[in-house]
């Protein structure tokens, strides 16, 4: 039988596992501390609540001795003061309290002041490599056994200050297993804080998503009933228009095709803004979903649909000025009249994977010299079925968007979809870089993949979808 060969990562650990061996039984703790710490921890892994572990680390160093006091004191570095969370004597106050004494200010290590024994308490920097935490874990400790870890040391890492009463009370011993004891406090709390900072977060934006529900889509509802009143006005126009194209006299007739004028454009504008706040009312709609916010993640709400007649179509009108004032012409294929098979997609984020992408073709497409000397300066859509996705027993269908165009580099083509990339092309174009990140979500969480591909006279983006079973 061959011995099978251990994951070299896992001798790191190993070694780890045996250093903290030794130096547990190496450690000038007593079995009663020792006891001590693992309570401490039994506890901590029992409470969940804040104001719990607050309570939980103040009582246990009143166990070394008769007659001590602890206190727990938060700082905030916004205002650069002290709050007392928690004490031996009153428990947790309703509300910390804001304390100013000499005593409380930002220290690096444990020190003494009018017999108090008073440890900083630090968490540890997220952004220190396995090797630095290795080098520093063999670091020198202090008279009271404190470790002086540059790991911990850094201003923005100080949470606060561990407080007991009377410092002649505490041994060696005690200082030192107390120092042991707000290391691992400083561990635990700056979870503790993360974790109710993002509890409170994901309150906040829960109920963000009530208030935009109430605040913004139902009253935007309202403009429907608006555009519809205009509409009739526009309507009665025209019924007074046609009662009097009769009008005898030259002057009448004037007024009247001035009239007829300013109600071609009063349709025209009409037109333009239904359309627009169509559109801008499917985005504000699907995007701002109040089970977006509750779920923390995008929500679909699926529904049939043919996806150029209900998508594409309705999008490429809200560009089809901007290419056109670009130079940019449009080129429809054929083969979407063919393959009109229904998708059960999002119809509102899917519409805006496609003005996402029509955005990018009108910033980046440029001229090109076709292979017969022709210039050519377009943008197409597309689309085909594909076999095998997402396995072998299924179908997909792929979307297409080309523009044309320089290849982007080869260095970019793997982190195009990631999220803040920007191309070397970006020129004076503005933009945040969310776009295709955005497209990418989107696309996958309706289980499709986002991919790119360079093309002859120009670059393709697409996704593909996967193909209902029933779809022939």
């Amino acid at each position: 039988m061959t011995e099978r060969k251990r994951n070299p990562r896992l001798d790191f650990f190993i070694t780890s596992v045996q250093q903290q061996v030794e130096r547990y039984e190496q450690s000038q703790l007593t079995p009663f501390h020792d006891h001590l710490l693992k309570t401490f921890f039994d506890l901590v892994q029992r409470h969940d609540k804040l104001e719990n572990f607050y309570q939980i680390c103040i009582v246990i160093p009143l166990l070394l001795a008769k007659n001590l006091q602890s206190n727990f004191y938060l700082y905030q570095d916004e205002g650069k003061i002290f709050q007392l969370v928690c004490d031996s004597e009153q428990g947790l106050p309703q509300t910390p309290l804001t304390v100013k004494d000499d005593f409380l200010h930002v220290i690096h290590t444990s020190c003494e002041s009018n017999d108090r024994f008073i440890l900083p308490i630090f968490s540890r920097s997220p952004g220190h490599t396995e090797k630095q935490l290795n080098n520093n874990s063999d670091s020198k400790q202090d008279d009271s056994g404190a470790q002086c870890l540059d790991l911990y040391l850094n201003p923005r890492n100080f949470l606060g200050l561990f407080v007991i009463s009377p410092a002649s009370s505490l041994s060696q011993t005690d200082r030192f297993f107390l120092a042991k004891l707000v290391n691992r406090i400083g561990y635990n709390l700056q979870r503790r804080l993360v974790v109710a900072n993002h509890l409170e977060h994901v309150h906040f934006l829960q109920n963000l998503g009530t208030d935009i529900g109430h605040n913004i889509i139902t009253p935007n509802m309202h403009f429907k009933y608006l555009f519809r009143q205009l509409a009739k006005k526009i309507t009665a126009i025209d019924g007074e228009m046609e009662a009097a194209q009769d009008l005898p006299d030259q002057r009448s007739r004037q007024v009247f095709q001035r009239c007829r004028a300013i109600r071609r454009e009063l349709g025209n504008c009409h037109h333009q803004l239904l359309k627009h706040y169509n559109r801008t009312s499917l985005y504000l709609e699907t995007l701002l979903r109040e089970e977006h916010f509750a779920k923390g993640h995008l929500v679909l709400k699926t529904r049939e649909c043919l996806v150029e007649r209900d998508i594409i179509l309705p999008e490429l009108e809200m560009y089809r000025n901007r290419l056109k004032q670009r130079g940019i012409s449009i080129d429809r294929p054929q083969n979407m009249v063919k393959l009109r098979f229904p998708l059960v997609v999002d119809v509102g984020l899917l519409s805006q994977v496609y003005a996402n992408l029509f955005s990018n073709a009108v910033k980046y497409t440029s001229e090109i010299t076709t292979t017969t000397g022709m210039p050519r300066k377009a943008m197409a859509y597309g689309c085909e079925k594909v076999s095998h996705f997402p396995d072998k027993l299924t179908n997909g269908v792929k979307f297409n968007v080309f523009s044309t165009g320089p290849h982007l580099a080869e260095e970019e083509r793997a982190t195009l979809f990631e999220e803040g990339f920007r191309g070397n092309n970006i020129g004076s174009n503005t933009g945040s870089g969310h776009g295709l990140s955005f497209v990418r979500n989107v696309v996958e969480i309706h289980g499709g993949e986002v991919g790119y591909e360079a093309v002859q006279e120009g670059n393709n983006f697409y996704f593909i979808l996967p193909l209902p079973e029933t779809t022939e």
